[in-house]
């Protein structure tokens, strides 16, 4: 398994499923979020693909970076993404990631790595 690791996380591809595990204490910068997002299409040979994102470490993410995060052409490869949360995950950081669900990509949360996996083969 390749993998990445950017100022901001550590993404590789795993059984189909892109990864991508955020580090802790981080702010994502618009320059992270650049960064990470051309990482991802190296290693997705900018192919659809799945995406489970875990954010269960601190972080935050800057203004710039959500709208650029936001952007459709960033979220155009996805087919669907599992969020991988732990129940004590801050309100704004789920509010953010439901907020994609605005471009219609099947987006769920877990708190259970197995399960995310488990639903995101479904769309394998």
């Amino acid at each position: 398994m390749n993998k990445s690791h950017t100022r901001t996380a550590e993404i590789y591809m795993n059984n189909g499923i892109l990864h991508v595990i955020m580090k802790v204490r981080v702010v994502i910068e618009v320059e992270d979020a650049i960064d990470n997002y051309l990482t991802i299409k190296k290693i997705t040979k900018n192919q659809f693909c799945v995406k489970l994102i875990d954010v269960r470490k601190v972080f935050k993410i800057g203004n710039n970076a959500k709208l650029f995060i936001d952007k459709k052409q960033t979220q155009a490869n996805t087919i669907a993404r599992a969020i991988l949360i732990n129940n004590g995950v801050r309100k704004s950081q789920a509010n953010f990631f439901v907020k994609f669900n605005s471009n219609s990509i099947p987006t769920a949360f877990f708190t259970d790595y197995n399960d995310a996996v488990n639903w995101l083969k479904t769309f394998n």
